[in-house]
């Protein structure tokens, strides 16, 4: 029954808390899945959160981050297909 468990810390905590009542074993397991998927949720979500803050601080400190952003131009070709360009604002228009 402790295969259901993921994570061997909380494996090992079932087992140390196993007592010779299957009723009670049965609610120490479900107690414990739902304990782990939540610690597996706030994990995932930390490491996320972690990983865009260290992204969002390096891309805040590179010198071209907001210099090299270009509008789009979507032209119509004569076949009905689209073409997609990028071109950087002219100075003198």
């Amino acid at each position: 029954m402790d295969n259901k468990l993921k994570i061997n810390h909380f494996k090992e905590l079932y087992k140390s808390l196993k007592t010779p009542f299957p009723p009670i074993n049965f609610l120490i397991l479900g107690m414990l899945m739902g304990l782990e998927q939540r610690w597996i949720n706030l994990k995932s979500k930390q490491a996320v959160d972690k990983a865009i803050e260290d992204y969002n601080s390096k891309m805040s400190k590179m010198v071209d981050y907001d210099q090299n952003i270009y509008k789009a131009i979507v032209e119509e070709t004569e076949d009905g297909g689209f073409t997609i360009g990028y071109y950087p604002e002219d100075e003198d228009e």
